[in-house]
């Protein structure tokens, strides 16, 4: 896995929305997946102004979404939906058909991992995937432990977790679940960006670089496939 440190974060948001450029420009019905929360909001900004710019087209490009809170929607302030939506689709052109996003509201949860997964079967593998990396390892919703042969699935969430998720919601939410891509999909795709910001991501993007790769700390798997890259500011760097 090579690894690239930018000075700050706008940096790193600019060379991490490359690799989406870069996909999408050789391959205009890519399929894409970019990870909700704080961390590729930079992204979103940068991908959002290249297209404005003529640097890219999204016109045909297909999306699909990394994970959701089981029990949140677009209304619900923090939910991957509405940061997603808010930061990213709702400043393109997009068709309906182009997105394929988990319904964190859904009744049949097992029905919308095959729906998604149904997707990805027509339209992948995935082309190019963000990831964050969670302040105990996770990527997606995949927690410490989580299986290395699923798809997606739906999966209990891990106390750090639920107590991080404050900070998106601004105020304690009962989440005790989430859906997301698992790890058979996630390593399987043809581009992986795993991105940190920050120095409190410092700890576990050393981790993640120094210890082996294994479940107990997901975010280090991606070091067994060659596709993988890891982009960090100076900060989160800054234990390495």
């Amino acid at each position: 896995m090579k690894t690239f440190i930018s000075q700050d974060y706008p940096q790193l948001c600019e060379a991490v929305a490359k690799n989406v450029i870069d996909c999408v420009n050789a391959k205009p019905d890519a399929l894409i997946c970019i990870a909700g929360g704080d961390t590729p909001l930079g992204v979103f900004a940068a991908l959002v102004e290249a297209q404005q710019q003529g640097r890219v087209d999204f016109a045909r490009t297909q999306f699909v979404g990394l994970d959701e809170w089981l029990g949140l929607g677009n209304a619900d302030k923090g939910s991957c939906r509405e940061m997603v939506w808010k930061h990213f689709f709702d400043k393109l052109t997009l068709r309906d058909e182009q997105i394929c996003f988990f319904d964190g509201l859904t009744d049949n949860p097992q029905a919308e991992c095959q729906r998604v997964d149904g997707y990805i079967g027509q339209h992948g593998p995935i082309d190019c995937i963000v990831l964050g990396i969670g302040m105990n390892g996770h990527i997606g919703f995949n927690e410490p432990g989580a299986a290395l042969d699923m798809t997606c699935h739906v999966i209990d969430l891990d106390p750090i977790t639920q107590t991080v998720s404050v900070k998106y919601f601004g105020t304690q939410r009962d989440v005790k679940q989430g859906i997301s891509l698992g790890l058979k999909t996630i390593l399987a795709a043809k581009r992986i960006v795993l991105m940190a910001s920050g120095e409190k991501k410092a700890s576990i993007v050393a981790d993640t670089v120094h210890q082996p790769a294994s479940n107990a700390i997901p975010s280090t798997l991606v070091k067994t496939t060659q596709r993988a890259s890891l982009y960090v500011d100076n900060a989160a760097a800054s234990a390495l």
